[in-house]
């Protein structure tokens, strides 16, 4: 599953970004989470393929999405071709050793090493994760304009978006602090779809706490730009 399309999905909307529908929002979180889920009991259940094989199947499902979505936009998303990478690698690691536990646990190592590098840069005054909280923001060319501006001229602004990718870069820790756990511990099949728990916990959670310095970053565009 891609994070950063999940973590762009349940973004707080601007008043314009609002009118979209909520399939939209709620349809990356279905092709990256359900859909792949859906296949792995599907092809284990009905079609009684083992649990590897089951799980490299529909691992391929958001690696596919994730190919599509950067051909589409015409330019790559690292973070999502970070995830994409890390998926395509731990395949064949986890055919050799034989574990799907490993399949499990191999998000948590990507989130992980997300983790610790949106901190490192945020803590370098280097926020990483901008874009994906501008397009909700700066939806018009006047607002992407003020935000550019106050993102070269403006201390507090940039100092609004560091404490954002911070919130972020803890969340992403403690939730693989909680993937681990599940993992390790509970049994195979409720692992599964159990893992997922700790994502959407982080998402919801890092999505109402960096409200606090978001409602202030997007008050000082629409003010820059003129508009509500």
């Amino acid at each position: 599953m891609t994070t950063t399309q999940q973590i762009a999905a349940t973004q707080t909307p601007t008043t314009a970004a609002q009118g979209q529908g909520a399939l939209g929002r709620v349809l990356p979180l279905i092709l990256d989470i359900a859909l792949p889920l859906g296949s792995y009991y599907l092809l284990k259940n009905a079609f009684g393929l083992d649990a590897i094989p089951a799980l490299v199947i529909s691992g391929l499902v958001p690696a596919a999405r994730t190919i599509w979505t950067t051909l589409r936009a015409g330019k790559p998303d690292q973070f999502a071709l970070a995830v994409l990478v890390l998926t395509l690698v731990s395949i064949p690691i986890t055919l050799l050793t034989g574990s799907p536990t490993f399949m499990l646990a191999k998000d948590g190592v990507g989130t992980a090493t997300l983790g610790v590098y949106v901190g490192v840069m945020a803590l370098r005054r280097q926020p990483v994760m901008t874009s994906a909280f501008k397009p909700f923001i700066a939806n018009s060319a006047g607002k992407s304009a003020a935000w550019d501006d106050f993102s070269v001229n403006s201390t507090a602004f940039r100092d609004l978006l560091v404490r954002v990718n911070m919130v972020w870069a803890i969340g992403f820790v403690l939730e693989v602090a909680a993937r681990l756990l599940i993992v390790f511990t509970l049994p195979f099949d409720t692992a599964v779809w159990a893992t997922n728990i700790p994502l959407f916990a982080m998402i919801v959670g890092c999505s109402a706490v960096q409200r606090r310095w978001l409602v202030p970053v997007a008050r000082m565009v629409n003010a820059a730009a003129g508009e509500k």
